[in-house]
């Protein structure tokens, strides 16, 4: 599993692939970002394989900064 931090704030989308990646395991819901949803800043959104995750960064993000992160 891959994960997509979509960050509307910053218009960034940083792809996560390591499971050992700090950033993944300090995850978590907030008031404005979301696990598996969106909310008002954003969100974390998972996938099966990394180029699934791109393909909706670039229909739905086209604007933001694409990051591969780990």
């Amino acid at each position: 599993m891959v994960w997509l931090d979509v960050d509307q704030p910053t218009k960034k989308c940083t792809l996560h692939m390591n499971g050992s990646c700090s950033y993944l395991q300090e995850k978590r819901e907030t008031l404005y970002k979301g696990i598996g949803d969106l909310k008002r800043d954003g969100g974390w959104l998972s996938f099966s394989d990394p180029k699934l995750a791109k393909s909706y960064y670039q229909i739905n993000w086209p604007d933001y900064q694409f990051i591969d992160h780990c």
